[in-house]
């Protein structure tokens, strides 16, 4: 008896929740016995009475505790308007659930929305929280976890603020980047297909000491060392300090490009600096990847969905993460290339003497940068013991490489910025002192040159092929979407009226229009686009679509439904136009490549 019981719990699990079949099929067999539940077969009524205080106006409750879903069912069918995102923390407690008791209708109940199962699943249940939604989250956990774990419940709340917090931030960051991201992601299609990935270089200079170079100001003070520095290490430029760098000849191992503004034109105007072997993120300026006359490799983002859609990566297979500062982005491919030691220079993350950045750094108009100074509302401690000022901006950086260095142990880190702040994880040691504690590494002078020019192998062809397709059929889609959307229009227009005078009607209209959103929204293409060139608009769509669901009164629902899902379809029809010209460019320049390609076959 018992294995159907887990095999109908798993068929429902497999559909809904595969992320929590894929967990509890890697536990180890032989612990079943070990946990037994402390939750009462009997409704728990004294519980449920301290959990109606906490409701409030919000639609999502997050429960901290599965047991044996005994409560779990309570709470669904007291409250049927809202949603339930349920965590269990304890994965061998939740397999022994699902093995002794039919869960199947309780698993499969619609207002049962998400559920995640043991620590590596908890952000991903934040992320679906943060996602849905609107007002203070209701928090509810279980009996034993009230009366074993309090410590540990404000634990799990402290981190799931300050998730949502960064939520947000990312959120507005993407906002404000929309047009550029989508754009670059769409536009580097073709040279990525063309460049070896940083993860195809993993582990290739294993053992190597890294400079990572920022554009600070104490750079200033360094550049002569890094020039006695580079046949012993190996010299990764971070963003804008390449200017620096190439003003005063030093030619970095690898210059790398994450932020995705044209004013990175200014930054790579000489052709000097177009000749470094370029690391080119698919968030990053397209310009700079096109002029670039040297050796390239590319990084597809962790957080880029349109790119992992149209070469069909999941995040797994990717080893960048975004952070706030493109010198995140250059020390994780140093991890990544297999560096023993990470040196942090020009890494001042304040304004050391009221200066912004080293000299030689040009591309933003000094009044800016001056009044950005002027106007520093902080201050941090610096490597000598003093202060210096700096910003949120700064505070922000710092905070994510600190997180940065946190996350790889084994690699150690080395602060040179001698005016900078004090870096978590990273003690100071000033550039001569590290000259010659270096000085019998040797590093080869073209390092990273050389091995991507080892590793450049034949284009797969047959990818190339299955890009553009994928392309082209997006494209042609986005016009079956825009007459989709008109004929939900004409719906729409009659509903609000029907909700009042023919109710019958209103409600089958209702079930048409849902039906006729759901073939719009679950197209394959569809999330990683809309939410990569509209993410504010889907955001606030998502955090309204508990309330619609589950308001039950038709009238109410139809003036929601007409508000709510007009509105994201005016926003899509908006963008389409947009993402019509932005793919007949990308399939262009794919063109435009294989046909160089097939000039350069034809000359061999």
């Amino acid at each position: 008896m018992t294995l159907s019981h887990l095999e109908s719990n798993y068929t429902i699990l497999e559909q809904r929740f595969p992320h929590v079949t894929s967990k509890l099929n890697k536990l180890p067999d032989n612990e079943l016995a070990i946990h037994l539940f402390q939750e009462p077969f009997e409704k728990d009524t004294a519980w449920l009475n301290a959990v109606e205080g906490s409701i409030g106006n919000g639609k999502i409750i997050f429960v901290y505790g599965f047991e044996r879903g005994l409560s779990i069912a309570d709470l669904l069918e007291l409250y049927p308007n809202h949603w339930l995102f349920v965590y269990e923390p304890d994965e061998q407690l939740f397999r022994k659930a699902v093995t002794e008791y039919d869960l199947s209708l309780l698993l499969g109940h619609p207002n049962l929305y998400w559920l995640s199962v043991g620590d590596s699943q908890l952000n991903m249940m934040f992320h679906m929280l943060s996602s849905y939604m609107i007002e203070d989250l209701v928090f509810i956990a279980l009996r034993k976890y009230l009366s074993d774990d309090m410590d540990m419940l404000r634990e799990v709340k402290k981190k799931f603020q300050d998730y949502h917090q960064t939520f947000l931030v990312d959120k507005y960051t993407e906002n404000r980047f929309r047009e550029e991201w989508t754009r670059n992601f769409l536009y580097h299609l073709s040279d990525v297909l063309y460049t070896p990935s940083i993860e195809r270089l993993f582990y290739a200079l294993e053992g190597a000491t890294v400079v990572v170079v920022s554009s600070g100001p104490s750079l200033q003070e360094d550049i002569e060392w890094l020039k006695k520095l580079r046949p012993h290490v190996l010299i990764i430029s971070a963003g804008s300090s390449i200017q620096a760098l190439v003003k005063h000849g030093v030619r970095p191992h690898l210059a790398v490009i994450m932020d995705g503004h044209p004013v990175n034109k200014k930054i790579f105007a000489s052709s000097v600096t177009r000749e470094q072997p370029l690391l080119f993120t698919s968030s990053s300026y397209y310009e700079i990847s096109d002029q670039n006359c040297a050796e390239k490799i590319h990084s597809i983002m962790k957080s880029d969905d349109v790119s992992q859609y149209f070469f069909g990566l999941s995040q797994e297979e990717l080893f960048i993460s975004p952070t706030e500062t493109v010198a995140g982005t250059a020390i994780q491919a140093a991890a990544c290339l297999g560096a023993k030691r990470i040196i942090l220079a020009g890494q001042d993350l304040s304004f050391p003497d009221n200066k912004f950045y080293a000299d030689g750094i040009e591309h933003f108009a000094t009044e800016t940068t001056d009044k950005k100074v002027q106007e520093a509302p902080k201050k941090v401690l610096n490597v000598k013991g003093t202060y210096n000022t700096t910003d949120g901006s700064f505070s922000l950086m710092k905070d994510g490489l600190e997180n940065l260095i946190t996350a790889l142990p084994k690699i150690e880190f080395v602060n040179s910025s001698r005016n900078g702040a004090v870096i978590e994880g990273a003690p100071f040691k000033p550039m001569e002192e590290i000259f010659e504690w270096l000085a019998s590494e040797t590093v080869a002078p073209d390092a990273i040159a050389d091995l991507i020019n080892e590793k450049n192998i034949a284009v797969d062809m047959n990818k190339v092929q299955d890009v553009r397709d994928k392309l082209i059929a997006t494209r042609e889609d986005l016009s079956n979407v825009r007459s989709e959307i008109a004929a939900i229009h004409k719906l729409m227009n009659k509903l609000r009226e029907f909700s009042r005078t023919k109710p019958a009607k209103a409600q089958n209209m209702m079930e048409s229009i849902e039906q006729m959103w759901g073939l719009i929204a679950n197209r394959t293409w569809f999330s990683p686009i809309f939410e990569s060139i509209m993410p504010i608009e889907v955001a606030r769509f998502d955090q309204v679509l508990p309330v619609i669901v589950t308001e039950h009164q038709l009238t109410r629902k139809s003036d929601l439904i007409y508000e709510h899902v007009s509105k994201i379809l005016k926003d899509i029809t908006t963008q389409i136009p947009i993402l019509e010209e932005m793919f007949s460019e990308s399939v262009r320049r794919l063109d435009k490549k294989i046909d160089s390609d097939a000039v350069i076959d034809k000359d061999i």
